[in-house]
């Protein structure tokens, strides 16, 4: 299989739908903006493409025999990067949860490799993702080559992926969370109340949502409550039994270790759940001694991010004879060209370079199939019907095979409803089929302020979602008339994407975020595994055996950090440098004591005219419970 961060050519912009028009006096602002933000004279910008092109110089990484795969994993691990290049300005170069895959897949049959080394930081990982990442450790070591994981700081999260390793070591007295799985979920309507702003909360069906009910709620309605306590317990026992059979212990006994909380290495030792304390130089001679080095030699590490830069032909694996498309969805999902959240920071994709991805691939002779990796919580309405119905069309030409990650719910499933087959995680947060809206009234806020807010309109119902004052009782329930029929829609094309009656599906809809495995169970989805189970069923609906070898392909295109800041939009104005300012006030918004409330907060932005691509995002979110 070839690596599948390999970019293929970018697809051709979609022809624009109206005459090129002049940067708008907005636009230019804009840009002046952007210039002002980054120094006098574009300065910095002339230190940028500097470095862009001194990375894109690097070449391919050598690695010497009897070398070590270095994975220190810690912090986000992202699906996919848009842009490459900034990242060399702030830290190390990132490495997607796919091209950790691949690079141990290289390394199984890579002879100058001799084993790996997981160095774990604090993950902020979601569980499917650790599943993916285990799944490929354990292959891996199928090769008869070693992995040892060392951590100073592991919880469960942590201790879910070093499981894998044949040896576990860490300090003496460091600290070894294993207490069990908690998550506090605060609810905001009694703050925004003292604040004077009321909270008008829609949704369907009984079970959507958590995320929503923080926002609109004091309190979880039972439903919910239920929801989040089954999900939180069923992903316990994924942990308990992923320990258990590590290992070699009973699962009543893995329980039994939880409820003695233990704190500490030493404890976890005790209790067999890590092999080994030492320090990290005694890990050092541990691993000359596995690689053949003298006492004095130097551990031949190779990171993860030079060993990504080595082709699959290089490290010894054969060539793929067919071509399979890889293709992202990763954020939210809005119509258009996707964008940045101007309050979290964090990305939206749009449904435009999705679509375009997809059709290069049905039109691509070589590409056999589709794998569609999903990890969104969800999006808007309408982009997100634009993604399904294009994966409907894509279908009908090639199989098209969805690969879910850490969360495909609400507006997530909706994009992978339509595909041939669907493969998720036992962890993977899916499903919630049901739709949710916030409609804020600021009128109370505005008199505490002494804010004299006046209105002009022109029809009587003009002002009912702006968030000047409360929807009368009939705007109301138009509203919700509304919502329950996007709702009905939305059941009705996922019975036909499932093959189920409106009846059956309704039956596992009504809002309900289920986990993966449960999922299985109820027919949303067909498998269960990762990208590269994914690539298996892809070749037995594209008619091939599962003795045949096939490359991916990256048809999502990728940018270079030059690209992005040069690049002209589809009408022909320019904004230079304004990626680049985003991304350098959102690093330093994340860094404020503001960015932990952005994070801790889900969707602060709601209370605003947020806009992406002409649509609100909310009515689509669903969100995973983060488990501590």
């Amino acid at each position: 299989m070839s690596d599948p961060a390999a970019s293929a050519p970018p697809p051709p912009p979609p022809a624009p739908q109206h005459p090129p028009r002049p940067p708008s006096a907005s636009t230019a602002k804009r840009s002046s903006r952007a210039w002002w933000l980054l120094g006098c004279g574009g300065l910095l910008a002339v230190g940028v493409v500097a470095v862009t092109i001194a990375a894109a110089a690097g070449g391919a990484a050598s690695v010497s025999d009897g070398a070590v795969l270095k994975l220190r994993l810690g912090g986000e691990i992202p699906e996919y990067v848009a842009a490459e290049g900034l990242d060399e300005l702030f830290g190390p170069k990132v490495v997607t949860v796919q091209q950790h895959v691949f690079n141990l897949k290289k390394a199984a049959a890579d002879e100058r490799i001799k084993g790996v080394l997981l160095e774990l930081e604090p993950l902020l990982v979601g569980p499917a993702k650790v599943e993916e990442l285990r799944d490929a450790l354990v292959a891996f070591k199928q090769s008869g080559k070693f992995v040892i994981a060392f951590s100073e700081f592991m919880s469960e999260r942590e201790y879910a992926l070093a499981i894998a390793a044949d040896t576990i070591v860490m300090p003496r007295d460091s600290r070894f969370e294993f207490n069990g799985f908690a998550t506090d979920l605060a609810h905001y309507p009694g703050l925004l109340e003292k604040l004077g702003i009321e909270v008008q909360y829609f949704r369907f069906g009984k079970y959507k949502s958590g995320s929503g009910e923080q926002l609109g709620r004091k309190a979880f309605s039972e439903p919910v409550r239920e929801m989040i306590s089954s999900n939180l317990a069923r992903g316990f026992e994924h942990f308990v039994s992923a320990v258990a059979r590590a290992r070699k212990l009973e699962p009543d006994v893995v329980r039994t270790l939880v409820e003695e909380a233990g704190e500490k290495s030493d404890w976890a030792l005790e209790k067999k759940l890590i092999d080994r304390l030492a320090y990290w130089d005694e890990v050092e001679a541990e691993l000359r001694a596995k690689t053949g080095l003298k006492p004095d030699e130097k551990v031949k590490f190779v990171s993860a991010a030079k060993y990504r830069g080595v082709s699959g032909k290089e490290a010894g694996l054969p060539e793929g004879k067919h071509t399979f498309a890889l293709i992202y969805s990763v954020g939210l999902i809005v119509a258009g060209k996707g964008g940045v959240d101007p309050f979290s920071g964090g990305a939206s994709q749009g449904a435009d370079p999705i679509i375009a991805a997809l059709r290069k691939a049905v039109a691509d002779d070589d590409v056999k199939a589709i794998i569609f990796r999903v990890d969104s919580p969800g999006g808007a309405g309408l982009g997100c019907d634009y993604v399904r119905r294009e994966v409907e069309r894509a279908r009908e030409k090639k199989p098209v095979i969805v690969s879910m990650s850490d969360v495909a719910a609400s507006g997530g499933y909706w994009v992978s409803m339509d595909a041939t087959a669907i493969v998720a995680q036992p962890s993977t947060y899916t499903g919630s089929i049901g739709i949710f809206s916030v409609v804020p009234n600021l009128g109370p806020l505005y008199e505490k302020l002494d804010l004299n807010n006046e209105t002009f309109k022109q029809g009587a119902h003009a002002d009912a979602v702006i968030g000047a004052r409360k929807m009368t009782d009939d705007e109301a329930k138009q509203f919700e008339a509304n919502l329950f029929t996007s709702y009905r829609r939305f059941v009705e094309l996922a019975a036909k994407g499932r093959k189920k009656s409106t009846d059956e599906l309704e039956a596992v809809a009504q809002g309900r975020t289920w986990l993966g495995d449960e999922a299985l169970e109820k027919g949303l989805v067909d498998r269960l595994g990762g990208v590269t189970e994914a690539i298996e069923l892809a070749k037995e609906k594209a008619g091939l055996s599962k003795d045949d070898r096939v490359k991916l392909e990256l048809f999502t295109p990728k940018k270079t950090f030059l690209q992005a800041l040069l690049e002209q939009d589809e009408e022909g104005a320019q904004d230079p440098l304004g990626s680049a300012a985003a991304a350098v006030a959102r690093r330093a918004l994340s860094a404020s004591p503001a960015g932990a409330l952005l994070q801790k907060v889900p969707h602060l932005g709601v209370f605003s005219e947020r806009v992406l691509a002409g649509e609100r995002v909310f009515p689509m979110m669903e969100l995973a419970v983060d488990a501590r």
